[in-house]
Parts: C-alpha cells; sequence; structure tokens
C-alpha cells in the first residue's frame, strides 16, 4: 500500500498573516507617535525686523530682513558734540527661539526670545533681554514705532 498524497490546504498560511499584521500595527502605532509629537510643537516667530531701543541706555539695534544688524550708540554725555557711532553685524535666530547677535567688533550676544510658557496667551511681547557674552552684562530692549506711520482713514484703493 502507498501512503496518501498530502494534498495543501488553500488558504493563507497563519505565520504569514501573523506577521503582516504586526508589522501593520507597529507601522501605525510609530505614525500616531510622530503624529502626536509634531503635533505638540508650536513654532512661534518673533517680530524681530525693525529698530530696538536699550532701556535707559543710548543704544539703538535696526534688525533688517537681510539677517544684518547695525547696532548705534549716543556718544557720553560730557561730550555730546560726537555723532552716534554704529556697528554692523549679523543676526541669527536658532530653532529654540534663541537670538544670536555677532557685530564685526567682535562682540557676541544672546538673548531669548521664546516667551514663558505663562505669556503665550497673551500678546506677543516687544521687548527681550540682550546678554553680552563674556561679561553677562544685560540691557532690555524695547521695539520702537516706525518712524512713519500709516495713517489710520487712507485707504487702498
Amino acid at each position: 500500500m502507498s501512503s496518501p498524497t498530502k494534498t495543501r490546504d488553500k488558504g493563507i498560511p497563519v505565520g504569514l498573516l501573523i506577521g503582516v499584521l504586526g508589522t501593520l500595527g507597529v507601522l501605525g502605532l510609530v505614525g500616531l507617535g510622530v503624529k502626536g509629537l509634531i503635533g505638540s510643537v508650536k513654532l512661534v516667530s518673533f517680530p524681530l525686523a525693525g529698530e530696538w531701543q536699550a532701556k535707559g541706555r543710548p543704544w539703538r539695534m535696526e534688525f533688517r530682513p537681510d539677517k544684518t544688524v547695525v547696532s548705534s550708540a549716543a556718544p557720553s554725555q560730557s561730550d555730546g558734540a560726537q555723532a552716534w557711532t554704529s556697528e554692523q553685524g549679523t543676526y541669527k535666530v536658532d530653532y529654540f527661539g534663541n537670538l544670536w547677535v555677532m557685530l564685526k567688533n567682535g562682540k557676541t550676544y544672546s538673548a531669548e526670545l521664546a516667551p514663558p510658557p505663562e505669556a503665550l496667551a497673551s500678546a506677543p511681547t516687544n521687548r527681550f533681554d540682550l546678554i553680552e557674552s563674556g561679561t553677562e552684562a544685560v540691557t532690555v530692549f524695547e521695539k520702537m514705532a516706525p518712524a512713519n506711520p500709516a495713517p489710520a482713514d487712507s485707504k487702498p484703493r
């Protein structure tokens, strides 16, 4: 007598089905995790371009849209005949909301532009604390109003 021939069962093998569904499940969980992380990151842009005045000091900084900066300081009060002195430089804002100012005279400054979490609900701030590298001296800067504001009653045609 000969042994009966075994016929193959029709359908998908259980091992293959478990492997495919397990892989799809893991990919789905990873996708949900990434979506949750991306949704929790909020990038806040700080309106930096314009002229800023140091509070209590005759020092101005003009931040330009092309990432250049002009730092201007008034002469000492005893010698009022001298003109303002200006220094050119560059600036950058990193991913974490930190401002870095590098002047051509070698001085470097930093400031944290990101508002604290409790201030996020309020209006954006128009001030920052500039810290000089090396001395850790802090200077508070406030945004100046534009020199020629547009009239409120003018309407574009």
